[in-house]
């Protein structure tokens, strides 16, 4: 079973690092992948324990893509709510209609995701 898992982790890995070598050595010059990458890695959600709100901040002015927002429930079922573009690289996102709970707000951006876990009171 450990044999396993090392393999999975291994796996996932070199994944991670072949796609991330692709955003860096994109030929077609189609994209700021790279930049792409960084915004998402350092995006922010707060704040965490939420209430009604969270925001979303993001370095949104290194690329022109849109900027896509989803929340998901701790098992992948995705959540009905709002956000709205306050200023560029802030997002304000409305959880009034979803119970408490542990959620994700997924970021896509072009063809690249991020997950943000944040807690519902």
């Amino acid at each position: 079973m450990k044999y396993l898992i090392n393999i999975l982790v291994l796996t996932i890995f070199c994944f991670n690092l072949f796609n991330a070598k692709a955003a860096i050595n994109d030929p077609t010059g189609k994209s700021d992948n790279v930049e792409i990458v960084k915004a998402l890695h350092s995006a922010e959600v707060y704040p965490n324990p939420a209430n009604d709100y969270i925001y979303l901040k993001i370095n949104d002015k290194a690329f022109s893509a849109d900027v896509k927002i989803e929340v998901m429930s701790i098992i992948g079922n995705k959540m009905t709510v709002s956000n709205d573009r306050i200023e560029s690289g802030l997002y304000k996102i409305n959880l009034k209609n979803i119970p408490s709970g542990h959620y994700y707000v997924m970021v896509t951006i072009d063809s690249e995701k991020s997950l943000k876990k944040f807690v519902k009171k």
